[in-house]
């Protein structure tokens, strides 16, 4: 089976705790991220494993993504259209007096080939984006515990 990934880190000076909060509360990403345009919760209560949101993006088509596996600062959720299953990881780790997201997206499928081809750069570019946003907001921490 032919699998695409992409993969993007960025570092922080926030605390692991921050970023994962940022990184992890997927109803605000629209607040937060210009590469995503709504999230909407189609399950209610925590967001655990087996909760489902439907996410569009700038130029992409709908998407309804599962989360399949939540842990303690990391969760992965996949998305499947014909032809194509898409599994995005978002991980946070403590690292040298910060902490580090990575991020990640990985096409499975007999259309991956023409997905990487049609949206592979695009896909890389938000995923990149996202990664360096959440970071940089993760530092924007006041001491009352908002951002600035």
């Amino acid at each position: 089976m032919v699998t695409e990934r992409i993969t993007a880190s960025a570092w922080s000076a926030g605390s692991a705790d921050r970023l994962w909060a940022l990184a992890s509360d997927v109803e605000r990403w629209p607040d937060r991220l210009d590469t995503v345009d709504s999230v909407r919760e189609l399950s209610s209560g925590p967001t655990q494993v087996g909760s489902r949101f439907e996410v569009r993006q700038p130029g992409l088509p709908r998407a309804v993504w599962e989360v399949t596996d939540w842990q303690a600062r990391s969760f992965t959720w996949v998305s499947s259209a014909l032809g194509i299953r898409s599994t995005a990881v978002h991980s946070v780790r403590e690292d040298h007096d910060g902490a580090s997201l990575d991020l990640s997206l990985e096409w499975t499928g007999p259309l991956t080939v023409v997905m990487s081809r049609l949206l592979g750069g695009r896909a890389t570019g938000m995923v990149e984006h996202e990664a360096v946003t959440f970071a940089r907001l993760a530092e924007r921490e006041t001491p009352e515990g908002g951002l600035s």
